[in-house]
Order: C-alpha cells, then sequence, then structure tokens
C-alpha cells in the first residue's frame, strides 16, 4: 500500500514540476529572455524523466519482503 502512496507522490511531483516549468518557460517567452526560456524547457525534461523512475526505487526493505 504504501509504494501506491509513493506512486501517487512522484505523480503529483511530475505535475507539479510540469506546471511550474510551463510557467516559467511562458515568462521567459513574454520577456523574451532566452535563459529564462532554457530553465523552463530543463524543469519539462526533468518532470519527463521523472516518467522513467523504476517503481522498485519507490519500494521500502518491508514492501520488497511482502
Amino acid at each position: 500500500m504504501e509504494t501506491q502512496t509513493r506512486v501517487r507522490t512522484v505523480l503529483l511531483a511530475r505535475l507539479v514540476i510540469a506546471a511550474l516549468s510551463v510557467v516559467v518557460w511562458g515568462f521567459g517567452y513574454r520577456v523574451d529572455d532566452s535563459r529564462i526560456r532554457l530553465v523552463g524547457i530543463v524543469g519539462l525534461a526533468i518532470s519527463l524523466l521523472l516518467r522513467f523512475v523504476p517503481r522498485r526505487w519507490l519500494e521500502t526493505r518491508d514492501d520488497r519482503l511482502h
């Protein structure tokens, strides 16, 4: 059960990072600053990479024993 909670936490983190990154990218586009746009793009890339976090990394030692 705890693994499901951790998976939901990672999903929530991905959504928050993606949403904030889109806002940062949009702000960078609005003010025409390539560095700010790059920060937004990197944030989106991090959000995408979190998709590939293995489920076993989210398990505790007790989860693996059962």
